[in-house]
């Protein structure tokens, strides 16, 4: 079984194989079928095939059991054990020449808020009802 292959492509190829097997003359008994099964899996299922063999009812079991068995256990781990996609982050350049520029903007409103700022403060200091 490849490592990234699903459970249920392998069940397809090892019947395929059996079935050919079995055209040919050649049969496997229940036992022959669990180990070969058992020993083609990958890491993924180790902790299920360790339960599976401790289990005491294991050598009465049929190969179309112990293949339902894995099945389950791969959907019910599928969800979790998917891999996250990874996201590109996205880095931006910063550019001095801006900050630059906003900083001469910002100088200019300025200049121009405390010139008119003293134009109201000389307005204020003749009055509003005086004339000139």
């Amino acid at each position: 079984m490849d490592e990234n292959e699903c459970f249920n492509d392998f069940e397809v190829r090892l019947m395929d194989i059996m079935n050919q097997s079995h055209q040919l003359g050649d049969s496997y008994s229940n036992r022959r079928v669990k180990q070969k099964i058992m020993r083609s899996l990958t890491d993924r299922f180790e902790s299920k095939v360790t339960a599976l063999e401790e289990n005491n009812w294991y050598k009465e079991i049929k190969p179309s059991e112990v293949i339902g068995r894995l099945l389950a256990y791969e959907s019910r781990k599928a969800p979790r054990s998917t891999p996250p996609e990874k996201h590109k982050g996205i880095a931006l350049k910063a550019s001095k020449e801006e900050n630059e520029e906003k900083k001469i903007d910002s100088n200019e409103d300025l200049a121009l808020f405390v010139k008119r700022f003293n134009k109201v403060m000389k307005f204020g200091k003749k009055g509003f009802g005086s004339k000139g």
